[in-house]
């Protein structure tokens, strides 16, 4: 999360980020008669999750939740969060369709490119808590 290098494909973070998307799995295959599920699943997906928030099927996510989402956030399908690093949302932050937010980078340098390292910062959205004053 300090855009240092480092090698992604380390087995420990393999298994720990497998985990995360197999609860990403569940989640993008609910009902839409499901909502309350997929409360529930972006509760136990995300880091944070505050109130009112919806997160229209498919999401797509490295990590399916290295996220923060405040109140009153939605997101149409096919939001995409490269999430290898921590991603925060703000309230009444509004994502349309086929939006992706990206949080890592890949050096330049052939050599490290041909070692597949990579390196991450954290990415903030925010929209105007205005409405709430």
């Amino acid at each position: 999360h300090t855009g240092e290098l480092y090698y992604p494909n380390e087995e420990s973070i393999f298994d720990e980020q497998l985990k995360k998307l197999d609860l990403l799995y569940e989640f993008n295959s609910t009902r839409p008669t499901e909502q309350k599920r997929r409360q529930a699943l972006m509760k136990e997906m995300f880091a944070e999750v505050g109130e009112n928030c919806y997160l229209e099927p498919p999401f797509h996510a490295n990590w399916g939740g290295r996220t923060s989402i405040s109140a009153l956030y939605n997101a149409n399908f096919n939001f995409t969060a490269v999430d290898d690093s921590h991603i925060y949302i703000g309230s009444h932050t509004m994502i349309g369709p086929n939006v992706t937010v990206a949080t890592a980078g890949h050096p330049i340098l052939p050599e490290l490119r041909e070692k597949a390292y990579q390196f991450n910062m954290p990415c903030l959205l925010y929209t105007s808590d205005a409405a709430d004053e």
